[in-house]
């Protein structure tokens, strides 16, 4: 027997934000709804007319509800033109957060209905503290705004308007180029004007806020811009808890916050900071970056295997270079080998601009064909390492189906298993 509680439907008709339900039905389960979700809440919907509709962000995690969790995260994706953005998942530091004890749930919006900020913000903008304060009068204990570009201004200008949240977590906030057109000239200052009022007005709770080196749709706000410090006297003035990386963090890009080297790095610092057991005083708190910055992210149970002389023994160890056009770092470790299959780890580098995705994959079925190892990485891409004759150099090929070869050459590395790679 399948036990359902009233719900209530918030904000919209046809939406509900959230509501704790204590089983799930077998066809619920079927349509991709986490253990103790709400089936109208499903992963992977479709917008079938809709303006908004709410989905969990991460249908893998159980939804542990008002009661239980530390607070409720309200994920809001970006834009980009007419196209559909709300396929795009909240970032690993979101999902630091979902399985240290948060609630997740994304404000899907439809593209069709997007007509940039001057049109359409205000009324993002004032869904999203109707849904805040709905999470409240649920029982949530604490409400935190996140977002994305378009996604993060929303956030933020909703919590300029409302004292009713706890937190934001703003990743490259940007207003549309609408928002500069209307003003009549100099869009990007006006961009970066309309970002400083909405951080200065901040209303409520701690209030983090990313920038980044290298974001093509901000390009004044880079190295020497001086917008970090602009941005910084901006929040000091809201008199509020606040976190700034600026266009000096190590990780580049328009996606600097959705990347998997931002949680590694600063995600225990964010998590921490938005802790509301813990006090936090006024004023800024740091998150360093780590000393040295890696320019891996690896599996913490990586191992290193000493290479032989001899096949399949030869293959052993890890191995280094760059691929592709741009000459994009990578490493490959070879933990075991047979003369049949092979345990690889494949890590990818941030790139030369560092505004690529780290991250590694372990692949534990290799196929080894004397001087040759194939991996099969799914979804039609596939890895080809070639053996030079001296055991001293491979050939790297990353191929993907109907796509381009990337090629590169690796050498033997000199990393020891231990700690990041020198630099």
């Amino acid at each position: 027997m399948t036990l359902k509680p009233a719900r209530r439907q918030l904000g919209h008709a046809a939406t509900g934000l959230l509501v704790w339900t204590l089983a799930v039905s077998v066809a619920a389960q079927a349509q991709q709804v986490p253990p103790g979700g709400d089936p109208t809440m499903a992963c992977q919907q479709t917008p079938n007319g809709r303006a908004y509709w709410t989905e969990y962000g991460f249908c893998d995690l159980a939804v542990k509800g008002p009661a239980q969790a530390k607070g409720l995260v309200l994920w809001s994706h970006g834009v980009s033109g007419d196209k559909e953005q709300f396929h795009t998942p909240p970032p690993p530091v979101v999902r630091r957060l979902a399985t240290a004890g948060w609630d997740v749930v994304r404000i899907n919006r439809n593209n069709l209905f997007e007509r940039g900020w001057v049109t359409s913000g205000p009324r993002h903008r004032d869904d999203a503290i109707e849904r805040s304060r709905a999470a409240k009068a649920q029982g949530y204990k604490h409400v935190v705004l996140a977002g994305q570009s378009y996604g993060a201004i929303i956030s933020l200008e909703a919590n300029a308007k409302s004292a009713d949240i706890d937190g934001v977590l703003a990743f490259s906030p940007g207003h549309g180029s609408d928002a500069g057109q209307a003003a009549g000239r100099d869009n990007y200052r006006n961009l970066n004007r309309y970002l400083l009022e909405a951080v200065a007005a901040q209303k409520g709770g701690r209030v983090v806020v990313l920038i980044a080196d290298g974001d093509l749709l901000h390009p004044d706000r880079g190295a020497g811009s001086g917008f970090g410090a602009q941005l910084r006297t901006a929040l000091a003035a809201m008199g509020r808890p606040y976190v700034v990386f600026d266009e000096t963090s190590p990780i580049h890009g328009h996606g600097a916050g959705m990347t998997n080297q931002f949680n590694d790095w600063f995600g225990a610092c964010v998590g921490r900071f938005l802790d509301f057991s813990r006090s936090v005083a006024a004023g800024e708190s740091m998150c360093p970056p780590p000393t040295p910055v890696p320019r891996y992210i690896m599996p913490p149970d990586i191992a290193r295997a000493t290479p032989g002389t001899t096949s399949p023994a030869r293959w052993l160890g890890p191995w280094e270079g760059r691929f592709g056009d741009d000459q994009r770092e990578v490493l490959i470790a070879v933990e075991t080998a047979t003369t049949e299959t092979a345990t690889i780890v494949y890590m990818p580098g941030a790139g030369p601009k560092r505004d690529l995705q780290m991250g590694f994959d372990r692949y534990s079925r290799a196929r080894v064909q004397g001087d040759t190892i194939v991996v099969d990485r799914g979804s039609g891409r596939t890895i080809v390492l070639t053996l030079s004759g001296d055991g001293q150099s491979m050939t790297f090929e990353h191929r993907t189906a109907g796509g381009p070869t990337l090629t590169g050459k690796l050498a033997r590395s000199n990393w020891e298993g231990k700690g990041p790679l020198p630099r």
